[in-house]
């Protein structure tokens, strides 16, 4: 018998449910609808970005509340409130109405987003009464008075008799503190609806064939590399640039080296690098990574793109050959059909019209000049342009119509964390110490050496933004710590301040071991522009810090950035025609993308900033109290390791103590992209707490391709009023050598080297021979029975490590019967599950599922 590797998806296991147990042994509903509820990571909450344990929030700051529609999941977000007068107050929810993601649906970031959700606004009006001693509000009498979804407004009574009928009888309660929160932040959200942005016309260049555009940041700044004596980098640029010393730039792009007298050209390809050059190009980028500008697939093309170089803000709309014009549908415009933008011409002026980062811009050719028009001075046809039309996009940039509404409300969603208090910061000062600036129209000064914003308060206040959370320090050069409170300065940083972005991320709430941190996508440079339509950057350009090294300034053009109604803010980087091109590097893009991918054709609405910390980990968690007395609650968490190995699991449980019904499981999975190891692990229990009836489980697999060990196993038992059955069957082995050990129950099965043996209940150990299976020796039967055990072990020994990535702690209390045991420990100690079942569970109890 040789072994074949058993491979279950990584994806699959991280989305699917969290218990992967034989149906003959756990029946369908072991986990609770309340867990089938909760979107699968990355959603848009995100929990403790650290490993470790910590102290459950309060359920009243568990957002979004997620509602079951069948193949489709309801999500309401963090309500605002709008009015609050005495008792009485009233306020605003963002929801989102979206099919239920798939099984397998990848959690990274991808360059073909799939479709969004359709977001819409529900209104509401509450009676409040607060405990202030006790820090607590009870909304009741919650009437929904209205629901809106724009873009498909068939939806709003069904969403709103939803919404109704989930309110229990006896209302909501908040944390007191969140409520006031949430006030506050509405309307300062309210002000903060529309910016002035900047809308002067960037350079926009045309091109017909594959072409790269590569920006720098006002004049070159050629910077020494160590140990390089003809060469020096050009550090204010994202690609690898480098100037020789006769004074000839050379950049390195999709795979090509390219030169010009110049640095605004002509570029032509370099035949043949010289040896020198690609020496000091790799000791260059070994020092500061470039960005290669590959294509999607990441290999060099056959033939080199051309190049485009520019200091001053530029736009590159690339058609695949002549422009060829095509009828709008629903209106008399007609449309570039086969431009990596929207260009649309009015036959009415004979205009063209072309869509930059969600700014329209006009002119009567192609060569321009280009001005900016306001979308109240569009022609009317634009409002009229038929849904279904491959332009329909563009309607997102037309004010008043439903999809330009329907992103607007998507622009307030914020996604948020919970960051444990002990997480740390270090931060590095460009020359060593900082450099402050002032902040213009505020009270403020920033560092400006410094990739990481810094901002001074006063002489013993100091906050930075990392990763969407706030840190304060008494100096700038820490020790940093996680902030609980922001100051209300900060918000005042205008929008043509370079550090606009970070007045988009909050802080929600605290409690002692955490703090609740979010931001809306303006962190990620989207704006909604007077108007009510959504734009991408501020549109104000500033060349940014230029020492040994360059931090920029958030861009608004060069990224074909554009807004899908149906998908939200891409950065496409004219990825429709298979080039690479530079991606946004400031703020939040400093860092690598969604889980340590690209940046490139990153849909910024669906891609949660929280799942790039690193080594640490994101935890997505909710709970509650059902109408009839089930409380449930669900974990999930997600990361990178230092060394690139993702992981990923979920946990979940629910009791109703009225009826005695219980159910509990979780899953966890690792890949390493490097060595292709993976493995997967999945367990579950479901039962009655007063009838002592159960059914638990438990699944694990994995394969280390490098090694060639590899294994699958299934363990499960049932007791149905004292009688127990039990089941067990895996396999384990080298793929290599072809050795190999597999049971089922009391049968056992070994290869090793060809040697076939095999075990059951009556005749004992046997080996294959000419003359059909023999009795082994007592000796052979010793070293079977280890090398099951051995392969048992090692099973047993990675599922759990597959669990360990940061405990939880609570979900305790649920004790009670000598078989329901000591199910309080459960989701405690330091990974999922802790331990099922204190003594019961008859066996798998004692640290059950959770064995350390």
């Amino acid at each position: 018998m040789r072994l074949r590797p058993h491979r279950l998806a990584f994806a699959a296991a991280v989305i699917a449910a969290p218990a992967l147990i034989p149906p003959a042994l756990i029946p369908p509903a072991l986990i609770p609808p309340a867990l089938a509820q909760q979107p699968a990571a990355p959603a848009a909450t995100a929990g403790t970005a650290t490993a470790g344990t910590s102290t459950a929030l309060p359920p009243a700051l568990a957002w979004p509340r997620s509602f079951d529609l069948g193949d489709k999941l309801l999500q309401v977000y963090q309500p605002l409130i709008e009015q609050w007068n005495g008792d009485q107050l009233s306020g605003r929810a963002a929801i989102a109405i979206g099919p239920k993601p798939a099984d397998g649906a990848s959690g990274g970031a991808s360059t073909t987003p799939a479709a969004g959700p359709t977001y819409g606004l529900a209104r509401f009006t509450a009676r409040v009464a607060v405990d202030k001693p006790s820090k607590l509000a009870q909304l009741s009498n919650i009437r929904i008075t209205s629901v809106d979804v724009p873009t498909d407004p068939t939806q709003d009574t069904l969403l709103l008799s939803t919404l109704q009928s989930r309110i229990s009888p006896q209302g909501m309660t908040f944390a007191l503190d969140h409520l006031m929160t949430s006030y506050a932040a509405t309307r300062q959200l309210d002000k903060e609806m529309t910016q002035p942005v900047e809308n002067t016309p960037p350079r926009i260049v045309f091109a017909q064939t594959p072409t790269l555009l590569v920006l720098v940041a006002g004049k070159p700044a050629p910077r020494p590399i160590n140990g390089v004596q003809v060469f020096q980098r050009v550090v204010n640029t994202q690609p690898l640039m480098l100037v020789d010393a006769a004074g000839l730039y050379h950049v390195q792009a999709a795979g090509t080296w390219y030169q010009a007298p110049a640095v605004e050209g002509p570029w032509t390809v370099t035949a043949q690098p010289d040896p020198s050059l690609e020496a000091a190009g790799s000791t260059a980028t070994y020092e500061e990574p470039a960005q290669t500008m590959l294509p999607a697939n990441g290999q060099k093309p056959a033939t080199p793109p051309a190049l485009i170089v520019s200091t001053t803000p530029t736009e590159l709309v690339i058609t695949a050959g002549a422009p060829q014009m095509t009828p709008v549908g629903g209106t008399a415009l007609l449309r570039v059909s086969n431009a990596d933008h929207a260009i649309i011409l009015d036959p009415d002026s004979n205009q063209y019209y072309v869509l930059i980062s969600g700014r329209w811009f006009r002119a009567a050719g192609f060569a321009g000049p280009w001005s900016f028009v306001p979308g109240t001075s569009l022609p009317a046809g634009f409002a009229k342009i038929s849904p279904t039309d491959p332009a329909s996009n563009a309607l997102v940039s037309v004010p008043g119509t439903p999809q330009a509404k329907e992103a607007a409300i998507a622009a307030t969603v914020p996604q948020t964390a919970s960051i444990k208090r002990d997480t740390q910061l270090t931060i590095q000062y460009d020359g060593g110490a900082p450099k402050f600036e002032p902040i213009k129209g505020t009270i403020l000064s920033s560092a400006v050496n410094t990739r990481t914003p810094v901002i001074q308060l006063d002489a013993t206040r100091y906050y930075a933004l990392f990763q969407g959370a706030w840190f304060v320090s008494g100096t700038p050069t820490g020790p940093w710590i996680v902030a609980d409170v922001v100051p209300d300065a900060i918000y005042t940083i205008p929008v043509s301040s370079p550090l606009h972005y970070v007045t988009y991320v909050r802080v929600y709430a605290s409690t002692a071991d955490v703090v609740t941190v979010g931001y809306t996508p303006g962190y990620m440079g989207v704006v909604i522009a007077p108007g009510g339509t959504v734009v991408y950057g501020t549109g104000y350009n500033c060349v940014g810090y230029i020492g040994a090294y360059w931090y920029g300034c958030p861009a608004t053009y060069g990224y074909d950035a554009a807004f899908a109604w149906t998908t939200g803010f891409a950065f496409g980087y004219d990825a429709a025609f298979g080039w690479g091109a530079m991606y946004p590097w400031w703020g939040p893009y400093w860092r690598p993308g969604p889980w340590y991918g690209p940046w490139a054709g990153v849909n910024i609405n669906q891609t949660n900033i929280y799942g790039a910390w690193g080594g640490a980990a994101t935890w997505d968690h909710a709970w509650g109290v059902g109408p009839w007395g089930t409380a449930w609650g669900a974990n999930s968490i997600h990361g990178v390791t230092g060394w690139g190995t993702d992981f990923a699991g979920r946990s979940a449980a629910a009791f109703n103590p009225w009826t005695g019904n219980y159910a509990a499981g979780r899953s966890a999975a690792f890949f390493n992209p490097y060595t292709g190891a993976h493995g997967e692990a999945r367990a579950g229990i479901e039962g009655n707490a007063y009838t002592g009836n159960y059914a638990a489980g438990r699944e694990s697999a994995g394969y280390n391709p490098t090694t060639g060990i590899g294994h699958a196993s299934q363990t499960g038992v049932v007791d149905n009023d004292g009688h127990i059955s039990a089941d067990s069957r895996g396999i384990a082995g080298n793929a290599k050598t072809g050795n190999a050990v597999a049971w089922n129950n009391g049968n056992v099965y070994t290869d090793h080297d060809g040697s076939i043996h095999q075990y059951d209940a009556n005749n004992g150990w046997q080996h294959q021979s000419t003359d059909g299976w023999k009795a082994d020796t007592n000796a052979d039967q010793i070293g079977r029975l280890d090398q099951q055990r051995q392969f048992q072990d090692w099973g047993n020994q990675r599922a759990d490590s597959f669990a360990r990535a940061g405990g939880y702690g609570g979900f305790g209390g649920y004790g009670g019967g000598d078989r329901f045991g000591g199910y309080g420990g459960g989701f405690g100690g330091d990974h999922f599950g802790g331990g099922f079942g204190g003594g019961g569970f008859h066996g798998f109890g004692g640290g059950g599922f959770g064995r350390r």
